[in-house]
């Protein structure tokens, strides 16, 4: 039996070069272990099973993305989403253009979690060796690997499209060399395989794990990320993608799928996913939050705020979490407000977010601000005139107004941010915004992003937003800390958003518009549709806003409304991937606005943060970013390409590919 499982993981070390044995033990707390020992014992085999779960993203900690049990990824700052103003982030790189083959960021998660899928295979094969736990016991602990290793196929699947499928059996000492080189699956066998190990493991699994068992993956999680995983495979980038139609294997195996007759399927496959899941788990397990105002009705702000925010629990709408122990999401959120006597209030806010993302949330009549003729005298060129900026009075949130969203000024604030969406006061912080924490020595305090504010470059240097906007989703509201937080990789507000997508995508357009208007509900922005909805807004027509009711016109209202709820959770990133809209070379003010050209690359735009008002409300170019067709996916590796001769690289990239 030894020999078995020994055999099972070499044969993985050859085919993906990981690098030794002791690595499958290596972060497993107080020792390193063998085999042999840690499933003769009850204590040592749940190590190790926490061990596969280290896999689970830390996506908060994209900063320093390579740290041991991070896995955090390049998914906000490599979008448009978000810059980084310290240097040397793995984020920029990707962003700028400058990764490669041989670069640590291609490698990095394909030998990482084909370590955490090969550490999941061999507690499968070997837990019942611990007759230490109950068969019970034994039994669910098993369903969990099954599921985390579906899960680490689905995160390369997403990055790396088709992959090396390692499978289960066992091989045999004598297997020559030449045949444990594998090549790459179809998009479809991949697809098949991912959903097949989350159906097994749900069957198994408790509907929900709660209380102490919080991060660990249940039925409702295989169910939901099953549901994802096929709506990845039916959008345009794997299904029947016609510029990847000759990414082949040697042998001439055609890696994407080109049959036309099965694309509408694929769709119809994901739609039934979805309901599949809300049938059994909406709303007894997961629902939408909600969270009431003082006056009566939504607090539509508080409500979407909490979706998200790291240190709520008991949240109903949270599907999966990751636990994480790490203060530096906090203070990269959090200005440097300088001269605060709160200790709490001080960080350094070196994610700016860019003025393309800030000109995607709704006016608080849930129009573009392309297509609300009273946002259109705030718009200007050049250096702004007084008539501009500045406010009269206290701007107060309409459906809480003990909350303040900034403070009467006369040079501080752009016109532009009075009367948007509650979601844009919750993701942007702004220049003369009022920050979350209000019970403070020093009272609220105005967050000021100029050079001479005190939170702007000439007080916090590297530690002010470059843009001149701040990523304030996710900031606490309670002020740093460094307890623990939750990372929310998955929630039921991503379940609806991509149910209406297969809607659209089948023409059941009423559905699809029913299931956006649920997330409009709770954000506090008027319906879609006729009449008034049930916050008492005149609901928008699809004709006012120049929209039909066809797949082409439903997707972009259904697009739309998942860039901005999923703002900042690291969505963005895989979602104009998978749309094929990455590349877009003139916006078309629904993913990227009009003066935006290239996509994901491109010229990105902000405030002169080194300058103070009015000079400071100029528009300008902050960085010019690269994206061309190869940058859908992640390059393989390089090493794996020299290591592997069946292995063929993604479209696009080259062997042997450096920075010049």
């Amino acid at each position: 039996m030894k020999r078995v499982f020994t055999i099972g993981v070499s044969a993985a070390l050859v085919i993906l070069g990981l690098s030794s044995c002791n690595d499958f033990f290596g972060t497993i707390p107080g020792e390193n272990y063998d085999l042999e020992s840690t499933f003769t014992n009850r204590s040592k085999t749940e190590q190790y099973l926490n061990n596969v779960y280290s896999y689970v993203p830390e996506e908060t900690n994209e900063r320093n993305p390579f740290s041991q049990g991070s896995m955090a990824g390049p998914w906000t700052a490599g979008s448009l989403e978000a810059d980084i103003t310290w240097s040397g982030n793995p984020a920029t790189d990707w962003a700028l253009g400058t990764v490669y083959p041989s670069s640590q960021m291609a490698s990095f998660y394909w030998k990482e979690y084909y370590k955490g899928i090969s550490k999941a295979s061999t507690f499968i094969a070997n837990v019942d060796r611990c007759l230490d736990a109950s068969e019970s016991d034994r039994r669910l602990w098993k369903a969990q690997a099954r599921a985390l290793r579906a899960l680490y196929y689905f995160y390369l699947f997403r990055s790396y499209g088709p992959l090396v499928l390692l499978g289960e059996d066992a091989v045999a000492v004598d297997t020559p060399i030449d045949e444990l080189m594998m090549e790459r699956s179809p998009v479809d066998a991949c697809v098949k395989f991912i959903v097949d190990e989350f159906d097994a493991a749900a069957e198994i699994l408790p509907a929900k794990y709660e209380s102490s068992n919080v991060g660990r993956i249940d039925r409702g999680t295989c169910k939901a990320f099953k549901a994802k995983v096929l709506l990845y495979a039916a959008s345009p980038l794997f299904n029947c993608n016609e510029m990847y139609a000759d990414v082949r294997n040697n042998d001439g195996t055609q890696l994407f799928p080109q049959d036309k007759s099965q694309e509408q399927q694929k769709w119809q496959d994901a739609k039934t996913a979805y309901e599949e899941f809300f049938q059994e788990f909406v709303p007894s397990y997961y629902d939408l939050h909600i969270v009431e105002s003082s006056t009566g009705g939504i607090d539509h702000y508080e409500s979407y705020r909490q979706t998200a925010a790291l240190a709520d629990d008991n949240i109903k709408e949270h599907i999966f979490v990751r636990l994480a122990w790490s203060d530096m999401f906090s203070y990269q959120v959090t200005p440097y407000h300088n001269n605060c006597q709160d200790g709490s209030m001080r960080g350094g806010l070196g994610f700016g977010t860019t003025q393309e993302i800030v000109d995607m949330y709704y006016t608080d009549k849930g129009l573009r601000i392309v297509d609300d003729p009273d946002y259109a005298q705030y718009e200007y060129t050049g250096i702004p005139s007084s008539e501009y900026y500045g406010w009269p009075e206290d701007y107060k949130d309409p459906f809480e107004p003990e909350r303040t969203y900034f403070k009467q000024n006369t040079n501080k604030t752009l016109k532009q941010w009075a009367h948007r969406e509650p979601r844009f006061y919750c993701c942007v912080t702004f220049n003369g915004s009022t920050w979350l924490k209000t019970d403070t020595s020093d009272g609220e305090v105005t967050t000021e992003l100029n050079n001479t504010g005190n939170s702007g470059f000439a007080a916090a240097n590297w530690d002010a937003p470059y843009t001149g906007y701040g990523d304030r989703r996710m900031a606490p509201k309670g002020g740093r800390n460094t307890s623990g937080h939750r990372v929310v990789l998955l929630r039921l507000g991503d379940m609806y958003l991509g149910y209406a997508e297969c809607c659209s995508a089948l023409g059941d357009y009423d559905t699809a518009i029913e299931y956006v208007n649920k997330i409009r509900n709770r954000a506090g922005v008027p319906e879609y549709g006729e009449g008034v909805d049930g916050n008492g807004f005149e609901r928008i027509a699809l004709s006012d806003i120049g929209l039909s009711e066809n797949t082409a016109d439903v997707n972009k209202i259904v697009h739309r409304e998942r860039l901005i709820e999923l703002s900042f959770e690291w969505n963005r990133f895989f979602d104009v991937r998978r749309w094929k809209v990455a590349g877009m070379s003139v916006g078309d003010d629904w993913y990227y606005p009009s003066y935006h050209q290239g996509g994901e690359g491109g010229d990105i735009h902000g405030m002169t943060y080194t300058a103070d008002p009015p000079e400071f409300f100029e528009k300008r170019v902050v960085e010019t970013r690269a994206f061309d067709n190869r940058h859908y996916f992640f390059p393989i590796p390089d090493a794996e390409i020299r290591r592997n001769p069946k292995m063929v690289q993604n479209y696009g990239w080259s062997t042997g590919e450096t920075e010049e």
